[in-house]
């Protein structure tokens, strides 16, 4: 995510396309004795029955290949008060053994062994069902959503209402 700037030149595809509807989430997962974590702001729900998500996750990220060896990850959804939470896992974060937090956020192990941090405002968590061919820098994951809880019925946190930024196109 990086800070929008007013002075940044875009061109009118960037701007429409930061247009785009995107929450912001932390996606966790679990493989062996380490946590992962970061924010991720591209997931879709693309079915009913049975219930999907859609997880675009850079084709050389770490989280990437975490989500891929676990085969589970959880999305945590925060409210639009959590900029803070969101902000904490910019950067990927790898924790081995048992912390009793994750950056200073308590969580829980859910069902499927998927992290859930205890101050989002709901949670869903997947099993990996298929990753799908792309020719983008983005990896495509499909998850079967196999548990959810709500904490709190909340306006979600929508990225054009911070100051981050994260779709477009890289300026060269």
């Amino acid at each position: 995510m990086t800070p929008v700037t007013p002075t940044q030149s875009t061109d009118v595809r960037n701007d429409a396309l930061r247009m785009l509807s995107n929450g912001l989430y932390v996606l966790t997962a679990c493989v062996e004795d380490t946590l992962h974590a970061a924010t991720v702001s591209w997931i879709s729900q693309v079915s009913f029955q049975p219930p999907l998500v859609l997880v675009a996750l850079r084709r050389n990220s770490h989280l990437a290949q975490a989500v891929r060896q676990a085969h589970r990850f959880a999305v945590n959804i925060l409210g639009t008060e959590q900029e803070a939470l969101a902000e904490q896992f910019f950067a990927h974060l790898a924790i081995p053994g048992e912390p009793a937090d994750l950056a200073g956020y308590a969580f829980r192990s859910g069902p499927g062994r998927c992290l859930l941090l205890t101050d989002a405002a709901a949670w869903l968590e997947c099993r990996l069902a298929a990753e799908l061919p792309t020719p983008g820098d983005h990896h495509l994951l499909l998850g079967e959503v196999t548990g959810a809880g709500i904490r709190r019925r909340e306006t979600p946190l929508v990225l054009w209402n911070t100051p981050w930024c994260y779709g477009g196109l890289r300026e060269t």
